[in-house]
């Protein structure tokens, strides 16, 4: 049974949703506030340096900065100027030849990843190089595995559409690496792909699926539906989700994996991108006969030792992934569309500030409270 601390805590949530639709109703873009310094001349727009730093962290241009804020592009130029920013980011001054060699090592373990993730990966290191000079880098470096994308056929995906940020999550769990008990929770935004959580671990139960979804909404807030399968490992989640969210308003949608498209459409990149390497390294052990899947003291090892590599390269791969250009979307990023939604739609943002400062509150006895009933 719940705790009279949080079935309050739910009134609460309910009335503060309420007045944030009553008094905002449909709440326009964020426009960065004009303040009047009382004295003469015109009133000038509030822009903080944490703001700019911000933006610029997220990869945001000049012009697409000056969009968010509805503000002039001269005004973001001069607030740069005036807390020392750079208003433009410059390219590294790399060789070809150098150029090569980072690209190198970069494909050396997986040659199916292209250029927008190489690209990704290099920005987080802050290297920043033209799109044009890193596929030619890759042809160069690897022209086969270039050939080969370039012979792919893509397929045709059916149009997708949902209100903003963070009104569907897709959640799922991969099993490339089930027969060596490791299982893969993720779970991403449908409306910019922004991976919200991936999680490897050696278990399939409800209790680790609902820790790992806890986690991201202390990041990312709490969304306003989630998608999964039938699986019983969701169970907590949907749980969680009816109670939080409200049982009659499909808080919590379960059907099968081909309704799951954003997820299902990640698990095919990071199989080419990441869990292919680790899937062939466990049958190579297996071969040399130096991994026993029917001894037990093996697998604790395997656990062991690669698990903390697995969430590691995962931690690493969702970070490429949410900072890696969108074809689709002009080349902005998960993290970018992400952003660029919260501040288009400010009750998202009001929603997600008044959920964080109570999360801490209810998420503890809540999901203790769902832990003591599965």
């Amino acid at each position: 049974m719940l705790s009279l601390k949080t079935i309050l805590l739910f009134h609460l949530i309910f009335c503060i949703n309420w007045c944030l639709f009553f008094f905002t109703g449909s709440s326009g873009s964020y426009r960065a506030p004009l303040i009047w310094s009382g004295g003469r001349g015109a009133p000038h727009y509030c822009i903080t340096r944490e703001q700019l730093c911000f933006l610029r962290s997220c990869g945001f241009s000049v012009t697409q900065m000056a969009d968010i804020l509805h503000v002039s592009q001269a005004t973001v130029k001069r607030r740069l100027r005036q807390f020392n920013l750079a208003c433009s980011v410059s390219y590294a001054e790399m060789s070809n030849s150098a150029l090569d060699e980072t690209v190198r090592d970069i494909v050396a373990g997986n040659e199916r990843i292209g250029p927008e993730a190489v690209r990704a990966q290099l920005l987080a290191v802050e290297i920043r190089v033209q799109r044009h000079r890193i596929r030619q880098s890759i042809i160069r470096v690897n022209p086969r595995a270039a050939a080969l994308r370039a012979m792919s056929q893509g397929l045709h995906r059916r149009s997708y559409c949902v209100g903003g940020p963070n009104s569907l999550w897709h959640l799922d769990g991969n099993h490339k690496l089930i027969r060596w008990r490791i299982v893969i929770h993720g779970g991403i935004d449908g409306y910019s792909r922004l991976i919200v959580f991936l999680c490897a671990s050696n278990n399939n139960r409800s209790n680790t699926v609902l820790q790992c979804f806890l986690d991201a909404l202390a990041k990312f807030g709490v969304p306003s539906r989630v998608r999964t399968d039938h699986g019983g490992e969701n169970n907590g989640v949907c749980l969680f989700m009816n109670i939080f969210r409200g049982s009659g308003r499909g808080s919590a949608l379960r059907g099968p994996s081909t309704h799951n498209q954003r997820i299902e459409r990640l698990w095919g990149d990071m199989w080419r991108g990441l869990t292919n390497m680790y899937h062939d390294l466990f049958s190579f052990l297996e071969t040399e006969g130096i991994l026993n899947l029917d001894n037990e003291m093996h697998l604790r090892a395997l656990h062991h030792v690669y698990l903390p590599w697995i969430n590691r390269d995962l931690s690493a791969f969702a970070s490429q992934w949410n900072n890696h250009g969108l074809r689709t979307e002009r080349h902005q990023s998960p993290l970018q569309i992400f952003v660029r939604g919260c501040l288009e739609q400010q009750i998202f943002c009001v929603q997600m500030f008044v959920e964080t400062l109570m999360k801490q509150f209810l998420f503890s006895s809540l999901s203790k409270s769902i832990s003591n009933t599965m």
